[in-house]
């Protein structure tokens, strides 16, 4: 037999209108309870009970949002670039590529002396105004950026001392080359160089 269900006339009794009004409350009272103690911290990061805090359901929404956030897709494929060029003193020399906002770019520049450099970008909405990311003296430079805006991005580089100075930048990501001044030659003697030098430091360690 059910349970409502009346043993004589086999009727099934509705609940009363204050019965049905009670369960739809304490429904609602429940739904509350799931909501405040354990959707809002998991999901959302909201722990106005701090059971989140105490149970570790704050934690968890966090490590989610944090995978979620850590991937990132792009509209177009990954590439890299090597840049050879040399300067002369008092020579200066500004190379850029453009990327848009969001495009990823990781770099690497290495000098035979010290250069002055800035690390800049200028955006296409306000191309007269350049954002210095980055600035000083040095002879190499390693790092990435993430572009905070659709414009073009690069380097600034003067040579203040007196002699000739070659500068190597690699490059991967997802930007877009306004120029190329690699000169195969030269990338291909660098490259020796490089391996020369490798092989000089590896007969020392001998």
């Amino acid at each position: 037999m059910n349970p409502g269900q009346d043993a004589a006339t086999g009727v099934i009794a509705m609940p009363s209108r204050k019965g049905l009004l009670v369960q739809v409350l304490v429904a609602l009272v429940v739904a509350a309870v799931v909501v405040f103690f354990f959707v809002l911290p998991a999901e959302y990061q909201i722990d106005p009970t701090h059971f989140g805090k105490i149970t570790g359901l704050t934690r968890m929404g966090q490590n989610n949002s944090l995978a979620t956030n850590a991937a990132h897709s792009y509209d177009k494929p990954f590439r890299t670039d090597t840049q050879v060029l040399t300067l002369g003193k008092g020579e200066n020399f500004e190379y850029k590529v453009r990327m848009k906002a969001g495009d990823v770019l990781v770099y690497s520049w290495k000098s035979d002396g010290m250069y002055e450099y800035d690390f800049h970008g200028e955006s296409d909405k306000d191309p007269e105004h350049a954002i210095s990311y980055k600035a000083g003296m040095g002879d190499e430079m390693h790092g990435s950026l993430i572009a905070p805006y659709t414009g073009i991005h690069g380097w600034y580089w003067n040579n203040k001392i007196d002699k000739l100075n070659g500068i190597r930048l690699k490059m991967a990501g997802t930007y877009e080359l306004i120029e190329d001044f690699s000169d195969p030659e030269e990338l291909e003697a660098q490259l020796e160089k490089e391996k020369a030098a490798e092989a000089k430091k590896s007969e020392k360690k001998k």
